[in-house]
């Protein structure tokens, strides 16, 4: 199986940085044709130019995946460029941090567009391509996907409604012999340019943590690869992750237990991180508002 990937072309959506990215570079190393996604153009352009020096098939199309209309432009440009689809990757995300009563209600829209009905779109127009290949449509889910976590809803939230969305298509492609894979990644290295949305609605750069031991991109992307190429449907990362799933699951009152009698930690780690203000968001627009000129015209 070690030639599997092989002029596979395979589509990620949030690849400019961090764990796409690392999915791409890895796929790509195998003889994946990768096609890059994001909505910072300049951002993406380095990333492909980045991946070709290294002799890696890709191209990049800049999309905001939160539009209908940019999800059918995506998938159809990447089919026109190579012919076909085997493999949709649906990373792109964004997070949040505050509680609910203090967060902007846009938060709430931004992140439920991005992580969960960006990846609705997506994987529908993906289908009818992907039936044709007998190909992978792949989930990155969190930790946050198995529960509700306090100071963090609007992104427990979306991921868990990402996650049933994944369950349904498994049952619903079955006889399509289309692998539907779900992983869920526990807290990982941040690339220094991701931003979240503050509780007021503004975006912030990320800090790096340093309280919680955190995974490699590049192991995430690995293991992603493997369940490509054995077709496992969920695969759960990092003992975090691991363990919140089991508690979730087999121990629901201790896992509630758990997180209520540890809130103020919990607070204090989701709403007082600090973080720099982004200066310039309009980055995270003109992607989007280009791409809508192109379909529209």
């Amino acid at each position: 199986m070690s030639d599997y990937l092989k002029d596979k072309v395979v589509l990620i959506s949030g690849s400019s940085m961090g764990i796409g990215k690392a999915i791409a570079t890895d796929l790509a190393s195998k003889g994946a044709k990768v096609v890059l996604n994001g909505r910072d153009l300049d951002k993406l352009e380095r990333t492909e130019a980045e991946l070709k020096e290294k002799g890696y098939e890709v191209t990049a199309f800049a999309a905001d995946i939160r539009y209908l209309e940019e999800c059918s432009y995506l998938i159809e440009k990447a089919v026109d460029y190579y012919g076909q689809l085997d493999i949709l990757v649906n990373n792109a995300a964004v997070s949040s941090r505050g509680s609910v009563a203090k967060m902007a209600e846009t938060n709430f829209d931004i992140l439920i567009r991005t992580n969960f009905i960006g990846s609705a779109y997506l994987s529908k127009y993906a289908i009818p391509y992907l039936r044709k290949t007998k190909g992978h449509l792949i989930f990155i889910n969190s930790a946050g996907g198995f529960r509700g976590m306090p100071y963090n809803s609007a992104y427990s939230a979306s991921k868990m409604a990402q996650a049933a969305l994944a369950d349904a298509l498994r049952i619903e492609l079955c006889d399509d012999n289309i692998h539907v894979g779900t992983a869920f990644v526990g807290f990982t290295e941040n690339d220094p340019k991701k931003a979240i949305l503050d509780v007021d609605g503004t975006w912030i750069y990320l800090p790096r943590r340093t309280n919680i031991r955190l995974a490699k991109p590049e192991s995430v992307a690995k293991s992603i690869r493997s369940m490509i190429i054995k077709r496992k449907n969920i695969v759960t990362l990092t003992a975090l992750g691991r363990f919140t799933s089991f508690a979730t699951r087999y121990l629901p009152r201790f896992s509630g237990w758990l997180l209520q009698g540890n809130r103020e930690k919990i607070r204090k780690q989701f709403t007082m991180i600090g973080g720099k203000k982004v200066v310039n968001d309009k980055r995270f627009k003109i992607a989007a508002e280009r791409n809508r000129s192109v379909v529209n015209a």
